[in-house]
């Protein structure tokens, strides 16, 4: 079996040790790196890319956002999961906005941690439910007029798309809809991946904020 390959960028020893723990718990993944500051890890990365990055957005020489924004230039296979203190609506948004798939607050249990580098490496994403509801606060309630709100990007989905992107907007993982539609969880994730790359979005919690602004869901 293929491990989930995992590197770690922290500024703070004692939370780096309490990750690589962590990770031990897990027998399908393995840490390949533990780096203390931005630049190390993207160096890290860019020497050997792991599957996932799980990293910190206050770091000295490189902030987690500028790090993952420098690492998605040159490797896009690489999935980047922010686990931080920081829950302001400006930084969780420029997370996803750089390509983060994953938020997590430090406060997350183990279980959690483990969970989202394993949705990463599917291509799903974990998001603490109070940094969703921040993100969907955030672009809903940012005054707009209705003439503004450019839906144009439903006409490239195709009927079935739809459907799933109504479904990924309900929170529904990839099994879960799959089970829904009657249809296998590959060709859902098939699905999913198209969707992303026709909508231009790094993430799930993207689709959602663009089928609540389109009015394809009421809520999340």
């Amino acid at each position: 079996m293929n491990k989930i390959r995992v590197v770690i960028a922290d500024d703070e020893e004692a939370y780096r040790e309490v990750l690589k723990r962590t990770m031990g718990l897990a027998p399908d993944a393995e840490v390949i790196a533990i780096c203390k500051d931005g630049e190390e890890a993207l160096a890290a990365c860019l020497a050997d890319p792991p599957d996932v990055l799980l990293t910190d957005i206050n770091m000295p020489k490189m902030n987690g956002i500028e790090l993952i924004q420098k690492i998605l230039t040159k490797e896009k296979g690489i999935v980047p999961v922010i686990l931080t203190v920081q829950e302001d609506d400006e930084t969780v948004y420029e997370a996803f906005k750089a390509g983060a798939k994953g938020y997590l607050l430090k406060t997350s249990s183990p279980k959690d941690v483990i969970e989202a580098v394993r949705l990463a490496e599917t291509g799903e994403a974990k998001v603490t439910p109070k940094i969703a509801a921040k993100m969907i606060e955030y672009f809903t309630q940012k005054p707009q007029r209705e003439e503004e709100i450019d839906d144009t990007w439903l006409y490239v989905l195709s009927d079935r798309e739809l459907e799933v992107l109504k479904l990924v907007a309900q929170g529904l993982r990839n099994k879960e809809i799959a089970g829904q539609l009657g249809i296998a969880e590959k060709t859902v994730k098939n699905h999913v991946s198209n969707i992303l790359k026709a909508l231009q979005a790094n993430s799930r919690t993207e689709l959602t904020i663009m089928a609540l602004k389109a009015k394809l869901v009421t809520e999340a």
